[in-house]
């Protein structure tokens, strides 16, 4: 077992049984959709595909109120690109029909700065989302949203800190916000014990990188035991999005590359993602905006589940003749530890 003070060999500390609160609330529907799961888990020694995606991730808006030195903050440059409510309504009626179970807010920007976010959040909560699962950097989690988040019983909610001092946070993230962002923190936990709710979920995020690595443990002992989860993440290199973004789809197998050490990704055997201008894709790291396989303002989502493009992602995997996209995001990650965040798929660490 890891020693939770050894901070180098920690990749997720847990102070709460999430999956055995979410029992609690939801009852055997929820314990259902962990068992399809995690068979999708496993989906290159049993073959299984649910029928319509375990989660769907959508991005409301392509724009971020900070500037993160880790991010691919192309995206927030980029055209403006905003998913209407009609749009949001249009897929959680169709997620309603097939009793979609998860559904992940955020992706690649900040949910919070999108016009009527809270409406979109209870769209999806009344279409029957059980987990549904907020990111956000925390900087407008005030505390109306935080009774609004309580009362809707969103799942869980994750907020991104990477650092412990407000010097690093401003250094990483841009500006001066840490001290905003820990108050607003303070007053969810207290909205959560006013309502006698163990929901959301608290998860903390700690992107590990040379401006904040040595503050991973004042982290840890700043939050410990004060939230649900705290996980401590490796960088990713972004740098190859732009140039696989302007291959596009069609510059596909990768046979002039070495194998990377492993082919495993969970994400298209029981996801999808939807951007902010309707590209759905097969996973919501910035690598899948280069990998388009449809168009969620224009098709269905089981058209695109259950498409040709989606088909032949999955075939890839399997026999390891990647895309030059899977092939590059794959051989940029540690094995080990990308084994473990594809055993989490739905953003549970």
């Amino acid at each position: 077992m890891r020693d939770r003070d050894k901070v180098e060999h920690i990749q997720s500390v847990k102070y709460t049984d999430v999956e055995q609160v979410l029992t609690n609330e939801f009852g055997d529907r929820f314990s259902d959709y962990r068992v399809n799961y995690r068979k999708s888990l496993n989906y290159d020694t049993n073959g299984y595909i649910p029928p319509f995606p375990l989660t769907l991730s959508i991005e409301f808006v392509n724009r971020c109120n900070l500037s993160c030195q880790m991010c691919y903050t192309v995206n927030h440059s980029d055209k403006k690109a905003t998913l209407s409510i009609s749009d949001i309504e249009n897929m959680m009626q169709e997620c309603a029909e097939y009793k979609l179970p998860a559904a992940v807010v955020g992706m690649g920007s900040e949910a919070l700065i999108y016009k009527g976010a809270q409406d979109a959040i209870k769209t999806i909560r009344d279409s029957g989302v059980m987990d549904v699962f907020l990111g956000t950097n925390g900087v407008l989690l005030n505390k109306q949203l935080c009774d609004f988040l309580v009362e809707q019983r969103v799942a869980r909610i994750e907020v991104s800190l990477d650092a412990a001092t407000p010097e690093t946070f401003k250094k990483i993230r841009g500006k001066d916000e840490l001290l905003r962002i820990e108050a607003n923190l303070e007053t969810l936990i207290q909205a959560k014990k006013d309502a006698n709710s163990k929901l959301p979920v608290i998860r903390l995020c700690f992107c590990v990188q040379e401006d904040n690595i040595m503050e991973q443990k004042a982290f840890l002992e700043k939050w410990r035991g004060r939230v649900d989860y705290i996980d401590f993440q490796e960088m990713v290199d972004f740098n190859d999005v732009d140039d696989l973004r302007d291959m596009g789809y069609d510059a596909f197998l990768a046979d002039d590359l070495p194998p990377p050490e492993s082919t495993y990704c969970a994400y298209p055997f029981n996801s999808l993602h939807v951007w902010s201008n309707g590209d759905v894709t097969p996973c919501c790291t910035f690598f899948g905006k280069a990998l388009v396989i449809g168009d969620a303002t224009k098709q269905s989502l089981k058209e695109i589940w259950d498409g040709d493009k989606m088909a032949e992602i999955r075939d890839q995997l399997l026999t390891g003749r990647l895309n030059k996209v899977c092939h590059v995001c794959l051989s940029s990650r540690d094995k080990e530890n990308f084994a473990t965040a594809t055993e989490t798929a739905d953003m549970e660490s």
